[in-house]
Protein backbone atom coordinates (compact mmCIF):
# COMPACT_ATOMS: atom_id res chain seq x y z
CA UNK A 1 0.00 0.00 0.00
CA UNK A 2 1.24 3.35 -1.05
CA UNK A 3 1.42 5.99 1.71
CA UNK A 4 4.21 8.47 0.61
CA UNK A 5 2.02 10.75 -1.31
CA UNK A 6 -0.82 10.91 1.56
CA UNK A 7 1.36 10.73 3.74
CA UNK A 8 2.10 14.77 5.04
CA UNK A 9 -1.13 15.92 4.58
CA UNK A 10 -2.46 13.48 7.19
CA UNK A 11 0.01 14.85 9.51
CA UNK A 12 -0.92 18.40 9.14
CA UNK A 13 -4.26 17.05 9.93
CA UNK A 14 -3.72 15.19 12.41
CA UNK A 15 -1.85 18.41 13.84
CA UNK A 16 -4.75 21.07 13.11
CA UNK A 17 -7.11 18.39 15.41
CA UNK A 18 -4.35 18.06 18.32
CA UNK A 19 -4.69 21.89 18.60
CA UNK A 20 -8.25 22.58 17.84
CA UNK A 21 -10.15 19.71 19.48
CA UNK A 22 -13.42 20.25 21.25
CA UNK A 23 -16.53 18.55 21.16
CA UNK A 24 -18.94 20.39 18.77
CA UNK A 25 -22.63 21.70 20.14
CA UNK A 26 -24.54 18.78 18.65
CA UNK A 27 -21.89 16.19 20.10
CA UNK A 28 -22.79 17.74 23.35
CA UNK A 29 -26.22 17.66 22.79
CA UNK A 30 -25.93 13.56 22.02
CA UNK A 31 -24.00 12.61 25.16
CA UNK A 32 -26.75 14.57 27.30
CA UNK A 33 -29.70 13.38 25.50
CA UNK A 34 -28.91 10.00 25.42
CA UNK A 35 -28.05 10.15 29.60
CA UNK A 36 -31.09 11.94 29.98
CA UNK A 37 -33.00 9.19 27.71
CA UNK A 38 -31.67 6.27 30.07
CA UNK A 39 -32.44 7.83 33.14
CA UNK A 40 -35.98 8.12 31.72
CA UNK A 41 -36.61 4.64 31.46
CA UNK A 42 -35.18 3.02 34.39
CA UNK A 43 -36.48 0.17 35.67
CA UNK A 44 -38.29 0.04 38.34
CA UNK A 45 -39.28 3.46 37.83
CA UNK A 46 -37.48 6.78 39.75
CA UNK A 47 -39.71 8.80 42.56
CA UNK A 48 -36.76 11.62 42.03
CA UNK A 49 -34.75 11.34 38.88
CA UNK A 50 -33.35 14.83 38.23
CA UNK A 51 -33.27 15.79 34.70
CA UNK A 52 -29.14 16.48 33.53
CA UNK A 53 -28.24 19.89 32.01
CA UNK A 54 -25.05 20.42 30.34
CA UNK A 55 -22.38 22.79 32.39
CA UNK A 56 -19.35 24.58 30.51
CA UNK A 57 -16.99 24.11 33.72
CA UNK A 58 -17.78 20.71 33.81
CA UNK A 59 -16.55 21.03 30.00
CA UNK A 60 -13.57 22.51 30.56
CA UNK A 61 -12.26 20.78 33.44
CA UNK A 62 -13.17 17.39 31.45
CA UNK A 63 -11.39 18.83 28.11
CA UNK A 64 -8.29 19.43 30.10
CA UNK A 65 -7.78 16.19 31.56
CA UNK A 66 -8.48 14.64 28.33
CA UNK A 67 -5.48 16.37 26.35
CA UNK A 68 -3.49 14.22 28.91
CA UNK A 69 -4.53 10.73 27.33
CA UNK A 70 -4.36 9.05 30.29
CA UNK A 71 -5.88 5.74 31.42
CA UNK A 72 -6.84 6.54 34.75
CA UNK A 73 -9.51 8.52 36.78
CA UNK A 74 -8.61 12.29 37.53
CA UNK A 75 -6.59 12.09 40.80
CA UNK A 76 -7.90 15.99 40.95
CA UNK A 77 -11.41 16.22 40.46
CA UNK A 78 -12.39 16.56 43.68
CA UNK A 79 -16.31 16.31 44.44
CA UNK A 80 -16.80 15.33 40.31
CA UNK A 81 -18.15 11.96 39.67
CA UNK A 82 -16.06 10.64 36.24
CA UNK A 83 -16.74 8.23 33.45
CA UNK A 84 -13.92 7.43 30.70
CA UNK A 85 -14.24 5.62 27.57
CA UNK A 86 -11.94 5.26 24.90
CA UNK A 87 -12.78 3.93 21.08
CA UNK A 88 -11.34 3.29 17.59
CA UNK A 89 -11.72 4.23 15.25
CA UNK A 90 -14.21 6.08 15.70
CA UNK A 91 -15.95 8.82 18.53
CA UNK A 92 -19.10 6.98 18.52
CA UNK A 93 -20.81 8.89 21.34
CA UNK A 94 -23.67 7.17 21.50
CA UNK A 95 -22.23 3.75 21.88
CA UNK A 96 -20.40 5.37 24.77
CA UNK A 97 -23.34 6.15 26.60
CA UNK A 98 -25.06 3.06 25.76
CA UNK A 99 -22.58 1.08 27.19
CA UNK A 100 -22.09 2.64 30.36
CA UNK A 101 -25.71 2.39 30.66
CA UNK A 102 -25.21 -1.45 29.84
CA UNK A 103 -23.77 -2.48 32.99
CA UNK A 104 -27.54 -1.94 34.34
CA UNK A 105 -27.81 -6.55 33.39
CA UNK A 106 -25.11 -6.60 36.36
CA UNK A 107 -26.54 -4.56 39.12
CA UNK A 108 -28.85 -5.35 41.59
CA UNK A 109 -31.10 -2.71 42.47
CA UNK A 110 -32.86 -4.09 45.74
CA UNK A 111 -29.72 -5.00 47.00
CA UNK A 112 -27.22 -2.41 45.28
CA UNK A 113 -25.03 -5.14 44.57
CA UNK A 114 -22.94 -5.96 41.28
CA UNK A 115 -22.32 -9.22 39.97
CA UNK A 116 -18.86 -10.19 40.98
CA UNK A 117 -16.00 -9.64 38.19
CA UNK A 118 -18.04 -6.79 36.59
CA UNK A 119 -18.22 -3.48 36.32
CA UNK A 120 -21.62 -1.39 37.32
CA UNK A 121 -20.27 2.13 37.97
CA UNK A 122 -20.77 3.58 34.97
CA UNK A 123 -23.81 2.76 35.08
CA UNK A 124 -24.98 3.58 38.26
CA UNK A 125 -23.04 7.23 37.67
CA UNK A 126 -25.65 7.52 34.52
CA UNK A 127 -28.31 7.12 36.47
CA UNK A 128 -27.40 8.55 40.03
CA UNK A 129 -30.47 10.59 40.88
CA UNK A 130 -29.43 13.40 42.33
CA UNK A 131 -26.69 14.39 39.50
CA UNK A 132 -28.11 16.99 37.50
CA UNK A 133 -25.06 18.36 35.64
CA UNK A 134 -22.61 17.07 33.38
CA UNK A 135 -19.62 18.14 31.32
CA UNK A 136 -17.88 16.13 28.77
CA UNK A 137 -14.48 16.50 26.89
CA UNK A 138 -13.27 13.87 24.18
CA UNK A 139 -9.15 13.93 22.65
CA UNK A 140 -8.10 11.82 19.94
CA UNK A 141 -4.52 10.32 21.02
CA UNK A 142 -2.33 8.79 19.34
CA UNK A 143 -0.88 7.23 22.71
CA UNK A 144 -2.66 6.64 25.76
CA UNK A 145 -1.03 6.20 28.76
CA UNK A 146 -2.06 2.58 30.18
CA UNK A 147 -3.47 1.53 26.86
CA UNK A 148 -1.07 -0.62 24.49
CA UNK A 149 -3.57 0.41 21.30
CA UNK A 150 -2.52 3.29 19.74
CA UNK A 151 -4.69 5.88 17.52
CA UNK A 152 -7.61 6.38 19.98
CA UNK A 153 -10.38 8.54 20.95
CA UNK A 154 -10.55 9.48 24.76
CA UNK A 155 -14.14 10.61 26.07
CA UNK A 156 -14.04 11.66 30.05
CA UNK A 157 -17.08 12.88 31.57
CA UNK A 158 -17.40 14.72 34.61
CA UNK A 159 -20.85 14.62 36.71
CA UNK A 160 -22.24 16.66 39.09
CA UNK A 161 -22.77 16.20 42.20
CA UNK A 162 -21.09 12.91 42.13
CA UNK A 163 -22.93 9.82 42.40
CA UNK A 164 -21.27 6.40 43.44
CA UNK A 165 -22.06 7.22 47.24
CA UNK A 166 -21.19 3.90 49.05
CA UNK A 167 -24.30 2.37 50.78
CA UNK A 168 -26.66 4.32 49.04
CA UNK A 169 -29.00 3.48 45.97
CA UNK A 170 -28.33 5.51 43.02
CA UNK A 171 -32.50 6.26 43.28
CA UNK A 172 -35.42 6.24 44.95
CA UNK A 173 -38.02 3.27 43.36
CA UNK A 174 -41.78 4.46 43.13
CA UNK A 175 -44.06 6.11 40.72
CA UNK A 176 -42.14 8.43 38.19
CA UNK A 177 -41.36 12.40 39.54
CA UNK A 178 -43.64 11.76 42.65
CA UNK A 179 -40.74 12.73 44.95
CA UNK A 180 -39.44 15.75 42.70
CA UNK A 181 -37.72 18.11 45.09
CA UNK A 182 -39.26 21.68 45.01
CA UNK A 183 -39.38 24.14 42.28
CA UNK A 184 -38.70 20.74 39.95
CA UNK A 185 -41.62 19.79 37.61
CA UNK A 186 -42.15 16.14 35.61
CA UNK A 187 -40.74 16.67 32.38
CA UNK A 188 -40.55 12.66 30.46
CA UNK A 189 -40.39 10.99 33.71
CA UNK A 190 -37.12 13.03 34.90
CA UNK A 191 -37.71 15.90 37.48
CA UNK A 192 -36.73 18.76 35.23
CA UNK A 193 -36.38 22.72 36.12
CA UNK A 194 -39.75 24.79 35.92
CA UNK A 195 -39.76 26.73 33.23
CA UNK A 196 -39.85 30.93 33.61
CA UNK A 197 -43.30 32.29 32.45
CA UNK A 198 -43.95 34.98 30.42
CA UNK A 199 -45.02 37.89 32.40
CA UNK A 200 -48.48 39.30 31.26
CA UNK A 201 -49.63 42.84 31.95
CA UNK A 202 -52.61 44.06 31.52
CA UNK A 203 -53.20 46.83 28.56
CA UNK A 204 -55.75 49.86 28.94
CA UNK A 205 -58.74 49.37 27.18
CA UNK A 206 -58.64 51.91 24.19
CA UNK A 207 -61.99 54.46 24.94
CA UNK A 208 -64.16 54.48 21.75
CA UNK A 209 -63.63 57.64 19.53
CA UNK A 210 -66.83 59.16 18.48
CA UNK A 211 -67.40 59.15 14.37
CA UNK A 212 -68.79 61.83 12.74
CA UNK A 213 -72.26 61.83 11.51
CA UNK A 214 -72.70 61.26 7.98
CA UNK A 215 -75.55 62.36 5.74
CA UNK A 216 -77.10 58.59 4.74
CA UNK A 217 -75.94 57.58 1.49
CA UNK A 218 -78.49 55.25 -0.51
CA UNK A 219 -77.98 52.20 -0.94
CA UNK A 220 -76.81 50.40 -4.36
CA UNK A 221 -78.34 47.51 -5.02
CA UNK A 222 -76.44 44.26 -5.75
CA UNK A 223 -75.74 42.76 -8.96
CA UNK A 224 -76.29 39.09 -9.67
CA UNK A 225 -73.46 37.52 -10.90
CA UNK A 226 -72.96 35.05 -12.89
CA UNK A 227 -72.04 31.88 -11.21
CA UNK A 228 -69.01 29.70 -12.35
CA UNK A 229 -68.30 26.53 -11.33
CA UNK A 230 -65.24 26.66 -9.11
CA UNK A 231 -63.00 23.76 -9.92
CA UNK A 232 -62.36 21.31 -6.50
CA UNK A 233 -58.83 21.05 -5.69
CA UNK A 234 -57.63 17.82 -5.33
CA UNK A 235 -56.12 16.82 -1.87
CA UNK A 236 -52.70 16.11 -2.04
CA UNK A 237 -51.04 13.10 -0.57
CA UNK A 238 -48.66 13.63 2.50
CA UNK A 239 -45.36 11.43 2.11
CA UNK A 240 -45.27 8.55 5.31
CA UNK A 241 -42.35 9.03 7.34
CA UNK A 242 -40.85 5.75 8.53
CA UNK A 243 -37.95 5.91 11.10
CA UNK A 244 -36.17 3.32 10.21
CA UNK A 245 -34.03 1.74 13.05
CA UNK A 246 -30.12 2.51 12.55
CA UNK A 247 -27.49 0.06 13.54
CA UNK A 248 -25.23 1.42 15.90
CA UNK A 249 -21.66 0.74 14.11
CA UNK A 250 -19.52 -0.95 16.75
CA UNK A 251 -15.92 0.26 17.20
CA UNK A 252 -13.14 -2.41 17.21
CA UNK A 253 -11.44 -1.50 19.94
CA UNK A 254 -14.00 0.42 22.93
CA UNK A 255 -12.52 -0.04 26.69
CA UNK A 256 -14.07 1.82 29.63
CA UNK A 257 -12.80 3.26 32.97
Amino acid sequence: MMLSSGLPPVFLLLTALELSWSLTDEEKKIILDEHNKYRSQVSPPAMDMLKMSWDTELEAFAQAYAEKCIWDHNKERGRRGENLFAMAPTLDLEFAVEDWNGEEKYYNLTTSMCVPGQMCGHYTQVVWASTHQIGCGAKFCEKIEGIETEDMYLLVCNYYPPGNMKGRKPYKEGPSCSQCPEGRVCVNSLCGNQEPQPSHHPQPRSQPQPQPSQNPQPHSQPQPQPSHPQPHSRPQPQPNHHLQPCSQPQPSQNLQH
